[in-house]
């Protein structure tokens, strides 16, 4: 596993239209996303409107002792939340990203240990800091259709964390 990208952008405000889940199982949200890749739940959530991204994420929000993990997409504020989902505001704010370049097979781009990963690249590359990550208020995975490719190997994540 390795970090190939990272830089610092201004992400705008926006929704993601899709389901929270608040907890894990085997220590990860695995089972979520098997339950969105095998039913037709990103197909329905295209049905009322055009996302703003084609890429699938998951957004985990940190507002209390347990993070919220969103499984969704990213649409317009004024657009409609379709029905069986609901929709989370996520505020501007500057953000620093790092792509992860791993083999999802054995679980190098997924989880903890991808997010320290990033972390720790965009920290020595002073793009964010510790107390940043202390103060975490949102970050997100975002499954880019043409750079997550999951049956190539290696493949990349990209890995966003809302910075001040």
């Amino acid at each position: 596993m390795k970090v190939t990208h990272r830089e610092l952008v201004s992400e705008p405000e926006r929704q993601l239209f899709g389901l929270p889940y608040d907890h894990q199982e085997q220590g990860s949200y695995n089972y979520a996303w098997l339950d969105w890749e095998t039913s037709d739940k990103f197909k329905r959530l295209e049905t009322v409107n055009k996302p703003l991204d084609p890429a699938k994420i998951g957004l985990l929000v940190f507002d209390g002792a347990t993070p919220t993990y969103w499984i969704g997409k990213w649409f317009r504020k004024s657009q409609q939340v379709p029905d069986g989902f609901k929709a989370i505001t996520v505020p501007a704010s500057s953000a620093a990203i790092a792509w992860v370049n791993g083999n999802p097979d054995t679980g190098d781009l997924f989880g903890d240990r991808a997010m320290n990963a990033a972390k720790q690249e965009l920290i020595l590359r002073h793009m964010m800091t510790e107390a940043d990550w202390e103060h975490l208020p949102y970050a997100y995975e975002r499954y880019d259709p043409q750079r997550f490719q999951p049956e190539e190997n290696p493949t990349t994540l990209d890995y966003i964390f809302y910075v001040k």
